[in-house]
């Protein structure tokens, strides 16, 4: 190819690029206005079917030689900034202006602080209250999250219907124990069997599961969901949400688990097959999902597979969040897979909890960032130590 030639092609690009820019500030204009009349009739601003919808219409009429996957990724960061404009207008700021290293944390707490929390155990490791105090401190919200390490559930939740808990989230090892000590739960949770946020009411408490929603979004940014086959690791209450995920929005699950009773009777639930970990070299898919805490911090030299097995997969994505790539992660990108850390559904799934509660939309960039800031800051520490 020439000189000229070449320039001429980078002219069109440049010409194109301009083109895009005119229709990106064009659509934000759009989205402006919508964001005007959601406020104005009091419509949340966060529709995640509505997202779904605008990424299945493109894949149907893209014409390539994008891929489908491409496209969503794309689009999901427009989608993603229009969201922020819309909310900016709903709360009416023209800007997210608070950032993450602006907020105070050394904030009063009186008697009118609304209290929230996480039941685990252990919890010690748990970056939501990070997460969630830094929403609260960023929408100016009166509130205080705290982690409560539990060792008598049922003990717990009495004493937090005692204290006026308006809300808590639910993590290992009590996301399916914990529903027969709720009042209600959601059809989503019930359906999944599990809970990971609980919302209290003057008389009952009600369990949902966001963690489905989580799943989901972090696995549309390797993929498309609909379509693909999925390989589910583990068995638990993460599982099942992922399994959940999977299948409500059209794609294939296989569960894996190293417990052969725990494994067939979650896949049996959802309709699908089942294969023991010890067989998990017959088998391969598109992407390869693990639900387990195996590789998380601090045995973070752990696997929950053979290596060898990675070649046998597009992409791979871990729920672990602690560290930020697991060595799950490492080797699937040796191996030439896409990965996706646990952080995207941790922060998903904390922003539809913190809906949930507070009936506000979540500054999610802001709690993304202060979560992968600490994350990484811990990272740097332990190698400084070694």
């Amino acid at each position: 190819m020439t000189k000229n030639s070449l320039d001429q092609l980078r002219d069109k690009i440049e010409s194109l690029d301009l083109e895009l820019l005119r229709l990106l500030n064009e659509r934000a204009s759009v989205s402006l206005q919508i964001g005007r009349v959601k406020a104005k009739d009091g419509l949340d601003v966060h529709d995640p079917w509505r997202e779904q919808a605008i990424f299945d219409y493109l894949a149907k009429h893209n014409k390539g030689p994008l891929k489908a996957g491409e496209i969503q990724e794309i689009f999901q960061g427009i989608v993603s900034i229009s969201k922020r404009l819309q909310s900016a207008v709903s709360s009416n700021r023209s800007d997210l202006q608070a950032k993450s290293d602006d907020v105070d944390t050394s904030f009063a707490v009186g008697g009118k602080t609304a209290l929230y929390g996480i039941l685990g155990n252990p919890v010690g490791h748990s970056m939501s209250p990070l997460m969630h105090n830094t929403a609260f401190r960023l929408l100016g919200l009166d509130a205080i999250y705290l982690p409560f390490e539990v060792d008598d559930l049922s003990v717990a939740l009495t004493g937090m219907k005692a204290l006026n808990v308006k809300g808590a989230s639910v993590t290992h090892p009590f996301k399916t124990q914990i529903i027969g000590l709720l009042d209600e739960i959601d059809d989503t949770a019930e359906r999944i069997g599990a809970v990971n946020t609980l919302v209290f009411g003057k008389n009952n408490v009600r369990g949902a599961n966001t963690d489905w929603i989580g799943a989901a979004r972090c696995l549309e940014t390797l993929l498309l969901i609909q379509g693909h086959r999925f390989v589910v690791i583990g068995a638990g209450g993460a599982a099942r949400a992922v399994v959940f995920g999977i299948t409500s929005k059209g794609g294939t699950a296989i569960v894996v688990n190293r417990s052969y009773e725990k494994g067939r009777a979650l896949a049996e639930e959802f309709d699908c097959a089942f294969v023991p970990l010890s067989e998990i070299k017959s088998i391969g898919g598109d992407c390869l999902v693990n639900t387990t805490p195996v590789g998380m911090y601090p045995k973070t030299d752990e696997m929950p597979v053979p290596r060898e097995v990675l070649g046998a997969y597009k992409a791979v994505a871990d729920a672990v969040y602690n560290p930020l790539k697991t060595l799950l992660l490492k080797e699937a990108e040796a191996a030439g897979c896409t990965v996706a850390s646990g952080l995207e559904m941790f922060v998903h799934q904390g922003v539809e909890q913190f809906r949930a509660w507070t009936g506000k939309e979540a500054p999610i960039d802001e709690m993304r960032e202060v979560v992968c800031k600490r994350l990484l800051n811990e990272a740097h520490q332990a190698d400084q130590e070694y």
